[in-house]
């Protein structure tokens, strides 16, 4: 119970105040500091001066009603307690409080000191395990992101020069199967790291922003993504009609994605067939996605939705959290996820999601686009040879992006070396006041790195003119969806994952005009455009 409390009322009826004034100094447990303001505009001012523990507002307003108060005290200040009150109580009027973000509503014909009071501490208490909740939430997706990324620099380090030394011609052929383990164990981590990572991004969300979503387009984007997959199994997927919902595109994608992968890496006795379909069930889509694999036993049916719980052994690669991400995806969306019974081979799984409003709205998947262009044969042509920024603190990744791509791809141009944002950018600084001086044709940029992050250079980079030109390409171990977004938003050209390699530096380039890669000898150029 708060002892010391301090109340602002907002009415422009000077009575019902002094009414308040009086039940809450009848209120023996609880000392009331009481602020008056006779309009929404002096009650917002009070608000933002003062801060008091809770506000109570009426309902009818001169000049506008309570609820456009109630907004405006919540635009500026989102944890405020406040209590509207009302002459005549109303069901109606009392569900729209409620959704307004109001803590409580009450009728000023019921007021008493025990009810004002009890409801008064009610709602500071509701806002201070709110605030304590939200902090706990930034704390855990703080924690969740720096696990990752700490987790996966290790992994990838070992990865990488794992994969150096397993195409050594020197090595034996004994020594390049037990790296092969080595490897193997390796992807498993990361995959575990990426989903583990995902899973408690999701319990830490508040939830959604959900918007109209194609999940035509949604199923696009899935098949991109499984392209390798599905191909490689010789996998069909059927679509049947795939209605407009409400919900997160990138999520609804990922939630798919599980589904689909899981139904193709599970038939391994037949070519996967997965079939898609969705249609209206009152206001919700009845998302429908049908296998013709092995099928789930009637008993483990709600098993399979919990975490790190799997029903095949190692043999078949997984992390036992695909279905417990569904499920915590269909519920962020107010929906739900379940598997069916089936009589005959196969398993069926029940996806609903809420329908969007017959209206046609422009698609709102948000991922980053894989380019299905295959890369142009380089071939002989003029140019010097580009000036390539590599923007990164760790020693190992700069080795790594010589030995994989320079020397192993035999990609050739003039490397420098920046080992943190600031740096980078008075090198840049420098080299654009020197006239005579080649200029930086490519920026290659880690993200997580000291002093200056590389979301930071970009946001340098693009508010100065004589470097906002400079292509910019990620180079991170992120392959998290929120980052790629971040970056493509703040400038950047393109994103690659760690390692480099050849084929992400080709789809890199296709949206830089000046630069090319072309053949030399036996070697690549990446070459730019003579000035």
């Amino acid at each position: 119970m708060v002892e010391d409390c301090s109340i602002l009322i907002i009415d422009d009826n000077i009575d019902d105040r002094e009414v308040y004034r009086r039940i809450l100094g009848r209120v023996s447990s609880t000392a009331y500091t009481v602020l008056e303001a006779e309009t929404g505009e002096e009650g917002l001012a009070l608000n933002s001066r003062k801060r008091p523990n809770c506000i109570l507002l009426d309902y009818s307003l001169p000049g506008r009603d309570g609820l456009g108060v109630l907004a405006d005290i919540l635009e500026r200040d989102p944890v405020a307690n406040v209590i509207m009150l009302t002459g005549q109580g109303s069901e109606t009027v009392a569900v729209e409080v409620m959704k307004s973000g109001a803590r409580d509503y009450l009728t000023k014909d019921s007021l008493s000191p025990e009810t004002l009071h009890r409801c008064i501490q009610n709602a500071i208490m509701h806002g201070m395990l709110e605030a304590q909740l939200e902090q706990k939430r930034q704390s855990l997706e703080i924690f969740t992101r720096a696990m990752a990324h700490d987790l996966k620099e290790p992994l990838r380090t070992i990865k990488s020069f794992s994969r150096i030394l397993h195409g050594s011609s020197a090595l034996p052929a004994e020594d390049r199967e037990l790296l092969d383990y080595v490897l193997s164990a390796a992807d498993h981590m990361e995959d575990l790291i990426v989903k583990v990572s995902g899973f408690t991004r999701l319990e830490a969300s508040g939830g959604p922003e959900l918007t109209p979503v194609s999940l035509s387009d949604v199923l696009n984007q899935v098949e991109d993504n499984l392209r390798q997959q599905t191909e490689s199994r010789g996998a069909v997927i059927i679509r049947g009609t795939l209605p407009e919902v409400m919900g997160d595109a990138t999520l609804l994608t990922q939630l798919l994605q599980n589904l689909v992968s899981n139904a193709v890496r599970y038939s391994e006795q037949t070519i996967p067939e997965v079939t898609i379909s969705g249609e209206a069930h009152g206001d919700m889509c009845r998302l429908t996605v049908r296998d013709n694999g092995p099928g789930i036993d009637p008993q483990h049916r709600e098993l399979i939705f919990q975490p790190f719980k799997r029903l095949v052994g190692r043999g078949i690669e997984g992390t036992g959290l695909g279905l417990a991400i569904c499920r915590r995806i269909a519920q962020l969306h107010g929906g739900a996820i379940w598997c069916e019974a089936e009589n005959g081979p196969g398993a069926t799984f029940i996806v609903d999601v809420p329908l969007a409003e017959a209206r046609p709205v422009p698609s709102a998947v948000s991922a980053i686009p894989h380019s299905a262009k295959p890369a142009e044969q380089p071939g002989e042509g003029p140019g010097r040879l580009a000036e390539v920024l590599l923007v990164e603190d760790s020693p190992a990744d700069i080795q790594i992006l010589k030995i994989k791509l320079m020397r192993r791809e035999k990609v050739n141009f003039n490397l420098h070396v920046a080992t943190n944002g600031r740096e980078a950018m008075r090198l840049l600084e420098e080299r654009a006041g020197i006239a005579d001086l080649p200029q930086i044709d490519l920026m290659l940029l880690d993200i997580n790195m000291p002093i200056m992050d590389g979301f930071e250079v970009l946001n340098a980079l693009s508010a100065d003119v004589r470097l906002s030109q400079i292509p910019v390409c990620i180079l991170s171990t992120s392959s998290d969806e929120s980052d790629m977004r971040r970056a493509r938003n703040l400038g950047a050209r393109a994103y690659m994952v760690k390692p480099p390699t050849l084929q992400q530096l080709e789809e890199a380039l296709e949206d830089v005009d000046h630069l090319e890669l072309l053949q030399r000898g036996d070697s690549l150029a990446l070459c730019a455009e003579q000035n």
